[in-house]
């Protein structure tokens, strides 16, 4: 459940808000911005091996300045990122992050998202997620896909529970595509 919008009435990305997980904690989901580079590494070097795997299809460790400054430099014209974080001891602590790139056609996107072990199976997921649809939509974006591992059973469950078509990449067999089609349903 979502407390307050992530957009004001011009429909411009505002400050972030405040959300419920199933479990009742409040987090708060907002737009990535270039000074979370640091959250962003924290993040990244939080998740289990297996998590950095699925997310970045590599068993990197820690993640490279240039990865950071790309994943913390958002285009609005084309690309979309909202992370949710905690207060914990004063300080906030990313558990959750969601982005997507548009083609240049502006037609699809290719989306991603990653939620910190521990908070996964709390409805995070679900909320960033229709976070990035609602921003695609709104944008006219017809379609979201993601392209992951054949093994990631987490995202195989996730998928199935939002309702998203799959199929195997016709360009490599061990990834699988998860396809989210935008377009308003025909009356």
């Amino acid at each position: 459940m979502v407390i307050s919008n992530l957009h004001s009435e011009s429909g411009t990305p505002s400050a972030g808000a405040e959300a419920l997980l199933r479990d009742g904690t409040r987090v708060e989901i907002r737009p990535i911005h270039e000074s979370d580079v640091e959250l962003e590494r924290q993040f990244i070097e939080a998740l289990s091996p297996s998590s950095r795997r699925f997310r970045f299809l590599d068993t990197m460790r820690s993640p490279s300045d240039a990865l950071l400054k790309q994943m913390t430099s958002i285009d609005n014209a084309t690309d979309a990122a909202y992370v949710a974080t905690i207060e914990v001891a004063g300080k906030a602590r990313e558990i959750g992050v969601a982005r997507f790139s548009a083609r240049p056609d502006g037609h699809d996107c290719e989306f991603a998202v990653t939620v910190a072990d521990e908070w996964q199976h709390k409805g995070l997921g679900t909320l960033l997620v229709k976070r990035l649809i609602d921003v695609a939509r709104s944008r006219g974006i017809g379609k979201m896909h993601s392209s992951d591992a054949a093994d990631n059973a987490s995202m195989r469950k996730f998928a199935e529970h939002l309702n998203f078509r799959h199929e195997r990449d016709p360009e490599d067999a061990t990834q699988v595509l998860y396809i989210v089609d935008l377009a308003p349903a025909a009356a």
